[in-house]
Order: structure tokens, then C-alpha cells, then sequence
């Protein structure tokens, strides 16, 4: 409900023209903005009284710089932010659609398909939070929308921040939604991302029964229930209740991590209305109100929405048809995909049961492009990142060509190269621009293959999820008699590679590893506006390195290094204002610069580090070269600095 603006409140906050008021809390307000490009806006102004709080802008500024970094089809991303204002204020991509505790009071619960695709959409989004350093602290029901392709989870970051203030923390309160608090919240321990998965298990029982499992008639009784019982999850369903179960333990190591719930789910099939009609038919209807609203600053404002005279959007039946085929398959498929659910923190072993299956696919080895679901549809660019690939060859690709004679060897995350029978197996992750698209697909998954060889071999890629830009699974098999019978090879080594792929074998210590960040999201645009030039967008050009392209330059690469050591004779530059860096000589006469930091070490002198390059389009000497340096060191810090700490 977007209500009007107060007397006296600005028309525009930074670049943004107000629309109305969302809504108010302990923290500030909500209000609607929109951008000069069109795209609506939830902008969350900080109260005034709030900025004179000890530390508070330092700690707000440093909750939305990680929470801009957070990406993922389930969250509304972090866009802009003010934190010098008067004002301070932080604005994130407004999603029409409605919260998930007025969903359920105005249009009923969720059924188990429903609750299947609500539970895929948070925990995604969980991961992608938690993939940043940030713990939501508030997970809700009405910090969930179901918008019209599936859930997104709103205010992640700013609950720390609400967390530390001494006007909201004084004795006796608590920060957080009682119903859906974890133990430890609500008895004030310290947080962990596990806190947010029990909340996560209380909103998807929420959504099957209209109630959090922990409802009492005080919040005293509501939070001894919390800490002391167990709930009665008998009423859900046996599916719901399998998937439910683990994220509710009280012991936070014994609940699923994010990635595990999604392992455990599956991949979502094909679907045009994932929630109750009334919903899909209020969100059209808001839809069209926002539209009035921001080409007319004056048209009326929304104040609810009434969905007894509201017509059936378009297509709403043809939805519903396909909706009915696809339920009939995944029951079908449900005897097919039985799964344990392993709790992986301090190897507590929780066993789960069935849930709604997963995967409804066409196509074999060499079949044609269907309209069945993409298997590898949840493999997106964080978890290819972070994907194992020499776990992936760990057993031969063609078995008839015997054992690994040169067993499977990684030289860089994200490849892997071994030796069979007298062929080459080369598998990595890259983008696709070299691959056309011949139609084919191998057990529902898209093959691209190249026009020409690829250093002397033959090239294959599978797609995963689409991107922009996209990155495929690539297999080259080189050597061999011919480049015929080399494709042959490789065309049925795609048949094993593709369920392989799909299980995701991920990097050892993924947890604590660089490796599945993503080094386009930790450029602040401040350190690029003056070095690289103003709104230069980063764009991935392999997989874990990063390109801004502009007046000069720019890349940002995370990878497993052997130990460096700096320069030996290092030259002094005093930039004045405590910038101060060391260059050698031959930095001093090259068009680009590069420095390197360690971010943790792994085994040995084997460590995890951070390469910033800056390049010049020319050479020179003096304080224009000590200049890119300069702009390298700086980024690079800040990079390092951005990046969670290390988790014991």
C-alpha cells in the first residue's frame, strides 16, 4: 500500500522522484521512488534522531556496501545509497507483489507445490546473503513477496546495523520478529547464518498452516516455546514436514546450510503462476496502478487492492492447464528422487525423507532442443564458481577407454585436464561467445559446439542457467586419430559429464574459500570513477576475474597462487595525504600496473589472493604511471577489505 507523501517531504531523494510512502519502523521509513530510467525503487530513509547514534554511519555505510554486493534472482538487490545525507537513506529494486503473511491472511495457505517453490526462492536468496558476510537477522513473512515469477526476501543487512543501536537495544527489547526467531536469538547468543535457516523453517510452516509453529498468547510465551519445545509440525504434510524438520533444531549445527536445502529440493519445473490465482490477480492489478503512478505524479494513489470485480489476467487458464500437467509429473516423479538431507557443520548427519520431485526433463544424448526444463537451470555464475570440476572427471569420462593414465589435475578453479586411452580431456568453465548453438541436447541440457577446432581438438559446452553474459561447461578432447572420431569422444563423454554436473561436487572448503566470490560485486564505483571513468560496468571475462574497460583498464582476479614476496628494491611515492606506495623500476615504465594480496593461505605456500591490474593505453614515466599504482593499491585494499573474514 503506497500511501501519500508527507507535507513537507522532498520530490526527489538523490536521483530518485517520490512517488509515496511504503511504509515506517524503528529504523526510518519506506518510500517509492523511481530512477530516471523507469525502474521503481523501495527507498529505506534512516530517521534523523538515529545519524547522531556513536558509530552509526560507519557501521550503516559498511552494511550497504555488503549489501549491494548481494545478487540472485530471490532478493531485491541493494541499487544506490546515501550515506553523507542529512538523510541517510538506502534504495533496493522494488518488486510489485505482496507479502507473504497478507497472501496467506487474504487468499489462504500454501500448498505443498507452492510451498516447494517458496522454499527453493529463500533459500537462494539466503545463500546469496549469506555468500556476502551478511546474516539476515529478520526473516519473516513480511520481508518475503511473492512477485510473479516467485518469492524475493527484502531488508537483509540493515538488522545488524538496527542490532548494535543503543536506542533500539536498551534492556529488555529485542531486534527481530518473535514467531520467527531462532534459540539463540531469542535468547540474545550470537548469530550465525543457521539462525537464519530455523526462521526460514518457521515462515514455510507459517505458509502451510497460517501460523508460526511457535504462536503463543504473550511474547514471553512465544519465546519460551522457542528455546524449550519442540514444535508440532503433524498437521504438514509429509513432504513439507521432511524438508521442515531439520531447519527447525535447536542446535544450530544440526540444521542444513542454504545450499544443502537446495540440494535436497531439486530443480524447480517450468511455471507461469506459482502462487493462488487471487494473488497472481492482485499483483496484475498493482502492476497496473504503478504504471499510472509513474507516468502520472498525480494520478490517484493505491490504497489497497480489491480482487472481487478484478478480470482474470491474460492467459490465466492456459496457466492453470499447464500447471495441473506439470503437478501430475513431479508426483510421478517424486518415487524417482528420494534424497538424504546431510547436515555438513560438525558431521551431525540429519536423514530426511522424500520431498515433491524435481526434475521433469526431455531429450537424450543426442536429442533435439525441447521445451523440458534445463537440469543444470540452478547452476548459476556463484555456483559454477564454486564447483569442483577435477571431482567432476574423478572417474573416467568413457569407460571403455580404461583408467585416468594421467590422473585429473587442476591448474586454476574452474578447469581440470586428464588422459585416457590415448585422448586429452579438457573440462572448464568459460563463456560461450566461440560456441553456436546447433540444437542438440544431452539428457535435457543445451550442447553448443564450435564451428572450428579448438587448439587442435574437439569442442563441446553445456548450459547451465542463462546470463549475460553466458558461460558454459566446456569439454575439449584433443589428440586422438581424427577430429572426427575426437568428437565422437566427446559426444559421448557429455552423456556421463551432464548428471555429473548436475550433482555440483563443490570445492573443498568452499565456506572459507575466495573461490566463490564474485570480484565484479567488490569494486566500490568511487575507486573506478576517476582511475577507469564514471558509471564503467564491471562484466566477468573468465570465471573468476572481472573487466572495467574505460579511459583505462581494470581487472580483478581471485585465484590459488603459490606465495609472492614484494619487490626487492622498491621506489617510495608520496602522493601526499598518507597515500603512499613502493613501484619498481620497471612498473615505472610499463603501460600497467599489478598488485597482489594474500587473503588467506591454505596449505603450505599454497594461498588464496586477490590480482589487481590497472592498464594504460600508454607508456610514460613518472608521477602518471606511480598513478595506476596508486589506483591498483587503493582498489585492492578496499577489495580485501570487503571480503568476510575467515571463519574458523
Amino acid at each position: 500500500m503506497v500511501t501519500r507523501l508527507e507535507a513537507g517531504d522532498p520530490a526527489r531523494i538523490g536521483r530518485y522522484r517520490l512517488l509515496g510512502q511504503l511504509g515506517a519502523g524503528g529504523m526510518g521509513r519506506v518510500l517509492l521512488g523511481v530512477g530516471p530510467d523507469g525502474r521503481l525503487v523501495a527507498i529505506k530513509q534512516v530517521h534523523a534522531h538515529l545519524v547522531g547514534e556513536q558509530d552509526f554511519l560507519p557501521r550503516f555505510r559498511r552494511e550497504a556496501q555488503t549489501s549491494a554486493r548481494v545478487s540472485g534472482a530471490y532478493t531485491a538487490a541493494v541499487v544506490d545509497f546515501d550515506v553523507e545525507s542529512e538523510s541517510p537513506w538506502l534504495a533496493s529494486v522494488f518488486v510489485p507483489g505482496m507479502p507473504l503473511d497478507r497472501a496467506v491472511q487474504q487468499y489462504g495457505t500454501l500448498g505443498p507445490g507452492q510451498i516447494r517453490t517458496l522454499a527453493v526462492g529463500l533459500a537462494s536468496a539466503l545463500r546469496s546473503i549469506h555468500g556476502v558476510g551478511l546474516i539476515h537477522r529478520d526473516l519473516k513473512p513480511g520481508n518475503v513477496i511473492l512477485a510473479q515469477d516467485g518469492p524475493r526476501v527484502i531488508d537483509f543487512g540493515i538488522a545488524r546495523v538496527a542490532d548494535e543501536l543503543s536506542d533500539l537495544t536498551h534492556t529488555g527489547s529485542i531486534i527481530g520478529s518473535p514467531a520467527f526467531m531462532s534459540p539463540e536469538q531469542a535468547q540474545s547468543e550470537p548469530l550465525t547464518p543457521a539462525g537464519d535457516v530455523f526462521s526460514l523453517g518457521s515462515v514455510l510452516v507459517m505458509a502451510a498452516t497460517g501460523a508460526s509453529p511457535f504462536a503463543g498468547n504473550s511474547m514471553p510465551h512465544v519465546l519460551y516455546k522457542i528455546v524449550n519445545t519442540d514444535p508440532d509440525l503433524s498437521v504438514l504434510s509429509p513432504e513439507v514436514r521432511e524438508l521442515v524438520g531439520p531447519c527447525l533444531n535447536r542446535d544450530p549445527a544440526a540444521r542444513p546450510t542454504p545450499a544443502q536445502i537446495l540440494d535436497f529440493l531439486g530443480s524447480l519445473p517450468p511455471q507461469q503462476q506459482p502462487w493462488p490465482l487471487g494473488v497472481h490477480r492482485a499483483i496484475y492489478d498493482q502492476s497496473r496502478e504503478l504504471s499510472a503512478l509513474v507516468s502520472d505524479p498525480e494520478a490517484t494513489q493505491i490504497t489497497g487492492i480489491d480482487t472481487s470485480t478484478v478480470p482474470e489476467p491474460p492467459g490465466a487458464d492456459f496457466d492453470r492447464r499447464v500447471g495441473q500437467f506439470l503437478l501430475a509429473a513431479q508426483v510421478a516423479e517424486t518415487r524417482r528422487r528420494r534424497r538424504l538431507l546431510t547436515g555438513a557443520l560438525v558431521g551431525v548427519v540429519i536423514l530426511v525423507g522424500a520431498v515433491v520431485g524435481g526434475v521433469f526433463a526431455f531429450g537424450g544424448s543426442d536429442g533435439r532442443a525441447s521445451a523440458g526444463p534445463n537440469p543444470l537451470a540452478g547452476l548459476n555464475l556463484t555456483a559454477l564458481r564454486s564447483m569442483d570440476m577435477c571431482a567432476v572427471m574423478r572417474d573416467p569420462l568413457i569407460p571403455s577407454l580404461g583408467r585416468w593414465t594421467r590422473s585429473p589435475v587442476s591448474e586454476r578453479w574452474g578447469r581440470c585436464s586428464a588422459q585416457a586411452g590415448g585422448y586429452e580431456f579438457d573440462l572448464d568453465i568459460q563463456r560461450t561467445t566461440a560456441y553456436r548453438n546447433g540444437g542438440r541436447t544431452v539428457n535435457g541440457v543445451p550442447v553448443l559446439e564450435t564451428d572450428r577446432p579448438v587448439d587442435g581438438g574437439c569442442g563441446r559446452a553445456l548450459i547451465p542457467a542463462t546470463m549475460d553474459p553466458q558461460f558454459g561447461i566446456t569439454l575439449t578432447v584433443k589428440n586422438g586419430p581424427s577430429v572426427d572420431q575426437r568428437c565422437t569422444v566427446a559426444d559421448d563423454a557429455l552423456g556421463r559429464l551432464a548428471p555429473d554436473v548436475e550433482r555440483g561436487p563443490r570445492l573443498a572448503d568452499i565456506r572459507n574459500s575466495l573461490a566463490h566470490h564474485d570480484p565484479c560485486a567488490l569494486v566500490d564505483p568511487d575507486d573506478t570513477h576517476l582511475s577507469i571513468g564514471d558509471k564503467v560496468r564491471g562484466t566477468p571475462d573468465l570465471l573468476h576475474s572481472c573487466d572495467w574497460i574505460g579511459t583505462n583498464t581494470l581487472t580483478v582476479t581471485f585465484e590459488r597462487t603459490k606465495a609472492f614476496a614484494s619487490p626487492a628494491h622498491p621506489i617510495h611515492i608520496d602522493f601526499g595525504g598518507g597515500n603512499v606506495i613502493d613501484v619498481d623500476a620497471a612498473e615505472m615504465n610499463s603501460n600497467g600496473c599489478v598488485r597482489r594480496g594474500v587473503y588467506r593461505t591454505v596449505t603450505g605456500d599454497d594461498v588464496e589472493a586477490v590480482t589487481v591490474r590497472v592498464t594504460t593505453p600508454t607508456v610514460g614515466t613518472g608521477t602518471v604511471p606511480a598513478g595506476k599504482c596508486l589506483s591498483a593499491q587503493t582498489i585492492l585494499n578496499h577489495v580485501l577489505g570487503d571480503l568476510p573474514e575467515v571463519m574458523g
